[in-house]
């Protein structure tokens, strides 16, 4: 299972580096689906259209582009072979298996972090803050977790597509010290 944990934690680093180099993009496109979070919980009357259905279809088109943004980035220039992709991804399911549990135990832990206790803190504070409270958390995620994990998730996607290259190659030193 180290040798799992290491290739969730290089392709998590991958992600990382990929979202800090690009942050200014990231950012961008998380700002756009901050503002529209942080006026659906926190705008009041004024801004009720933003906690409705064309505020939804906006934060929505909004992380659409964004997907697609980190699609091209992360593949351009590479020869992906896309009538292979199917196999491919099959073979890498079946090849790192371990790699996407851990993924997944890591992704767990950074729900625990990003949501379950922000919610305890949200729960405990008085109904006058627990708004504004909310309105900000939604504000920050979506400019932190929630893009970083879109990234995360295509990273894994890009290496299973692309070989077992680039954050992978940690792990693959990993397996050969132990």
């Amino acid at each position: 299972m180290n040798v799992a944990f290491a290739e969730a934690w290089a392709t998590f680093g991958q992600a990382l580096s990929f979202t800090v180099r690009h942050y200014p993009v990231v950012a961008g496109f998380g700002i756009l689906a901050s503002a529209q979070r942080f006026l659906a919980v926190g705008g009041g009357e004024r801004f009720a259209w933003a906690g409705g259905v064309a505020g939804e279809v906006f934060t929505t088109a909004v992380r659409v582009l964004f997907v697609l943004w980190v699609v091209r980035a992360l593949f351009r220039g590479s020869d992906a072979g896309w009538s292979q992709v199917g196999p491919r991804f099959s073979r890498f399911v079946d090849a790192h298996t371990g790699m996407l549990l851990a993924s997944a135990v890591l992704l767990v832990a950074l729900t625990v972090v990003a949501k379950v206790i922000p919610a305890a803190v949200a729960g405990a504070l008085p109904p006058d803050a627990h708004t504004t409270f909310v309105a900000w958390e939604l504000a920050i995620k979506n400019v932190t977790v929630i893009p970083f994990t879109i990234v995360w998730m295509t990273t894994i996607a890009q290496v299973a597509i692309l070989g077992g290259t680039g954050s992978l190659a940690l792990a693959a030193t990993a397996r050969a010290t132990t």
